[in-house]
C-alpha cells in the first residue's frame, strides 16, 4: 500500500502551512458570517448600528461599551479582516504570496478573539524555519 503522505507533502513545512490555510479560510468565513450577521441586525432592526456615538450613549457601563465597540468593530473592519484572512489561507494552500501572509496577520490581530489567536498562530508559524523554507522552495 502507498503512503499517501509522502506524495502529497514533498516537502518539510507544507503540512503545516496547509493547517494554517485552512485556520485561516476558517477564520476569515467566521469573521465575514459574524460581519454579515450583524450587518443585518443593523439593517432590519436597529439601524442606531450604523451610528456609534449613538451606540455609546445607550452604553450604560464598561460591558456595554466594550460590545458597543465590538458590534462597530465587525461592522466596520470585519469585511476587511475576513476577506484578508481568506486570502492569507488561499495563499497558504499555494505556497505563495508571504508578505500577504504577515499582512493579514498582523491586521487581524485586532479582529478579537478569533482573528487574534488564528493571527497569532500564524505568525509564529511563519517565523519557524521549515516553513520560511517551504514558501522559499516554493518561490524558485
Amino acid at each position: 500500500m502507498e503512503d499517501v503522505r509522502a506524495t502529497s507533502l514533498s516537502r518539510p513545512g507544507e503540512g503545516h502551512l496547509t493547517a494554517l490555510g485552512y485556520l485561516q479560510i476558517g477564520t476569515g468565513s467566521l469573521t465575514l458570517a459574524m460581519s454579515l450577521l450583524t450587518l443585518g441586525q443593523a439593517m432590519f432592526s436597529h439601524a442606531e448600528l450604523f451610528h456609534p456615538s449613538r451606540v455609546f450613549n445607550y452604553s450604560s457601563d464598561f460591558f456595554d461599551r466594550f460590545i458597543a465597540a465590538y458590534v462597530i468593530l465587525q461592522l466596520t473592519f470585519g469585511w476587511l479582516a475576513g476577506a484578508l484572512q481568506l486570502a492569507a489561507g488561499i495563499c497558504c494552500l499555494r505556497c505563495r504570496h508571504p508578505r500577504l501572509m504577515w499582512i493579514a496577520s498582523i491586521a487581524s490581530l485586532v479582529n478579537f478573539p478569533h482573528g487574534t489567536m488564528a493571527s497569532i498562530l500564524m505568525l509564529h508559524g511563519l517565523t519557524r524555519p521549515e516553513i520560511t523554507a517551504a514558501l522559499k522552495s516554493s518561490a524558485t
